[in-house]
């Protein structure tokens, strides 16, 4: 039998992202670096020593968050069952965040997106997925769009280790990149603005169509402002095109899952051109 453990990583966290201004005159991407410093609790689950829990808890950013998790360790990969509470809309955060990400952060610092948190009207979240990972932490940030592959700086929630958390014992000493909130700048959307102004409500098919279209032109503009129009140009242009066709999708009501397709294929297009560019 294993020791019940938690570890603790030490994150310095450095965040490099582009801002670009609302002004044409100043249409050049601006570059800044922030330096953070926390901490986030990892345990190294060990092949197929059976499931065990961590909790989480939200930081001060969204204290009343909370949820678990079961890590599941088998053959090549983990399984995450996560539960989420009081996830309230991220766009408390800034009109530019749209959605949760989940991620698994290792030993060396590198950040693993496990997939997007969507939480119902109640503010629950259920979340499963898999990673090929042993040792790591999970944190959930905000994000502009799902298909991210570097974690914003606006952590919200953190596994905490639970007594019955059964791990090896082992000192992580961890660094990874994080994207300075606030640097997501950008003219939103008339229409998204008088909606939450007026309160307009939709049907939850609707609505997550919808969000889904915005995260896809986050994505695109994020892309842009990076040089992706410049220096991965083709790439850059087919997620332009996912994007008009998710958005003349979703005028149309085409179907919730057709709308989704698209505009999640149009943000993966976008963040690939980011890269590129990067």
């Amino acid at each position: 039998m294993l020791n019940k453990t938690a570890v603790l990583a030490a994150l310095a966290i450095f965040g490099t992202v582009a801002a670009w201004a609302q002004a044409p005159s100043q249409s050049v991407p601006i570059y800044q670096v922030t330096v953070v410093e926390r901490t986030v609790q990892a345990v190294n689950y060990q092949y197929r020593n059976g499931p065990t829990r961590v909790d989480f808890r939200g930081t001060v950013l969204l204290p009343k968050a909370d949820g678990e998790a079961t890590v599941d360790s088998k053959a090549g990969r983990a399984e995450i069952d996560a539960k989420f509470d009081h996830m309230l809309p991220a766009t408390r955060f800034g009109p530019e965040y749209l959605t949760y990400v989940l991620w698994a952060i290792t030993p060396e610092g590198h950040a693993k997106n496990l997939g997007e948190v969507l939480a119902d009207a109640s503010n629950h979240a259920h979340l499963q997925v898999t990673t090929d990972l042993q040792t790591f932490g999970l944190i959930v940030t905000a994000e502009p769009y799902a298909a991210v592959r570097q974690p914003s700086n606006v952590v919200v929630v953190e596994n905490e280790i639970r007594r019955d958390t059964v791990g090896h014992i082992e000192q992580i000493q961890a660094k990874y990149e994080l994207l300075p909130r606030g640097h997501y700048t950008y003219a939103v959307p008339s229409n998204v603005t008088a909606a939450a102004t007026n309160g307009e409500k939709l049907p939850m098919d609707r609505y997550e169509a919808l969000l889904e279209v915005y995260q896809a032109q986050n994505a695109v503009q994020i892309a842009k402002s990076q040089g992706a129009d410049r220096y991965a140009a083709d790439t850059y242009a087919k997620a332009e095109q996912g994007l008009k066709q998710a958005q003349e999708f979703y005028a149309r009501k085409v179907d919730r899952s057709t709308v989704v397709t698209a505009a999640r294929q149009a943000a993966q297009m976008a963040e690939d051109a980011r890269t590129i560019a990067a």
